[in-house]
């Protein structure tokens, strides 16, 4: 009896790590495809969570029917049936270093028998109840965020219908805090953040966490992977200021599979580039002693990042890339849709690069309003020191480099476009 059980607990392991592996997949496309919407609405510095609306499509695509339930099943790259599988599979389990919360409330007169079967099929971790006041929708989104966003990013007041949201959060520490250094010293004569800040971060130890790599979207990148002890990694990735930031993006999300031990990122030789100042680098030569005579060492010996800090909105309707309309549409049905109804879908999101660690959040929303109150307004070595010294690209994945163990190592958490640096911590 004991060798039964164990065999089936053994079972429904493997069967929940290829489930995990499989939403990693259909998570990582889902966030490059709609990587160009998100910068299309944030022009300077930009901050998003692809998972964190995902997740609320897979939570609608259980409900939805028709052509909405195809135009889902669509956006998320599975099948309903499918979805709803792997939702279920990431609330039970998310990455450790992630704080996930998902919640569904409904009006008192809204409270129909087609919502409460809907919501009996969703995972037992979402929360679910009628709607609450403003300042309570405001606390939930500061506790489930770990304090980073304390305001609901979609207005709650009497015509407010449905709502469906989930939250997610990240504070970690890295496994070795970067030292800091003047800036003036590491900016390239080019940088336009020049006499911007004062300090900059440095990581001497990069060797390990750091290469330039060749990729498809953008060319040759310099890259670096912070990596925190809680199981998380946050790959920067620097291309030649002329290249479009949807390209940059694409790349960063490239090289991001390249860490977790997939293709995606190329690492190029230092004897493949001219010694001397790159676009994000300085290459230089010089004689070491070597084991072997006339061996050809390389290494990236250094490399200088900004601290950064972004906030951003997404109004998610904008763009049908996102798949929120039909997702939107199936909580309508699911409580009777009123021709006067009002229909948003919005996410709110932060982020934090430092010293000591890396911190971020998003909120996400679907909500069904009941119009009335009009729109709202919301031997010879080469050495290469890497220079962040201009606008890049960073992508925060589940996992630590090299470790491709965990069913979602790689998983993309959350993605943001660095346009300006900010001070270091003391």
């Amino acid at each position: 009896m004991v060798g039964v059980m164990m065999a089936r607990m053994a079972a429904e392991r493997v069967q929940r790590g290829q489930e995990l592996s499989r939403l990693r997949a259909l998570v990582d496309a889902y966030a490059r495809r709609v990587a160009p919407a998100v910068l299309g609405q944030q022009e300077r510095g930009s901050v998003s969570s692809a998972l964190g609306v995902w997740l609320l499509l897979a939570a609608c695509a259980s409900g939805a029917r028709g052509s909405d339930r195809a135009a889902l099943e669509e956006a998320l790259g599975c099948s309903a049936d499918e979805a709803s599988r792997l939702l279920v599979a990431f609330v039970a389990d998310p990455p450790h270093a992630l704080h996930a919360g998902i919640a569904l409330w409904v009006a008192v007169d809204d409270a129909t028998e087609a919502l409460s079967a809907w919501t009996r099929g969703l995972p037992r971790q979402v929360q679910s109840g009628f709607m609450p006041t403003a300042a309570q929708a405001d606390a939930w989104a500061e506790r489930e965020t770990l304090g980073l966003i304390r305001t609901f990013p979609a207005s709650i007041d009497e015509t407010t219908r449905i709502v469906l949201a989930s939250a997610l959060a990240t504070k970690v520490e890295w496994e070795i805090p970067f030292d800091v250094v003047p800036a003036a010293d590491h900016w390239g004569p080019a940088s336009p953040w020049k006499g911007t800040v004062s300090k900059l971060l440095w990581d001497d130890g990069a060797a390990r966490r750091a290469m330039i790599a060749r990729t498809e979207a953008a060319g040759l990148v310099a890259v670096h992977c912070a990596v925190a002890r809680e199981d998380l990694t946050v790959v920067s990735v620097s291309a030649a200021p002329e290249v479009d930031r949807a390209s940059v993006m694409a790349a960063a999300y490239a090289v991001a599979a390249t860490v977790c031990g997939e293709s995606g990122g190329e690492r190029c030789s230092l004897y493949d580039l001219p010694l001397g100042p790159g676009h994000s680098w300085e290459i230089s030569e010089g004689e070491v002693r070597a084991a072997v005579a006339r061996a050809r060492l390389e290494r990236i010996t250094a490399a200088a990042l900004p601290a950064w800090h972004v906030e951003g909105k997404l109004e998610l309707m904008r763009s049908a890339a996102f798949g929120t309309a039909p997702a939107v549409e199936t909580l309508r049905t699911l409580i009777g849709p009123r021709p006067d109804d009002a229909c948003d879908a919005v996410q709110a999101a932060v982020a934090s690069f430092g010293r000591y660690g890396f911190e971020a959040a998003a909120v996400t929303t679907l909500t069904a309003v009941a119009a009335a109150l009009g729109p709202r307004q919301r031997a010879m070595q080469r050495s290469a020191v890497l220079r962040f010294d201009h606008p890049f690209a960073a992508v925060a994945i589940a996992g630590q480099p090299g470790d491709a163990t965990g069913a979602l190592a790689g998983l993309p958490l959350f993605s943001a476009w660095v346009a300006e640096p900010v001070e270091p911590e003391d």
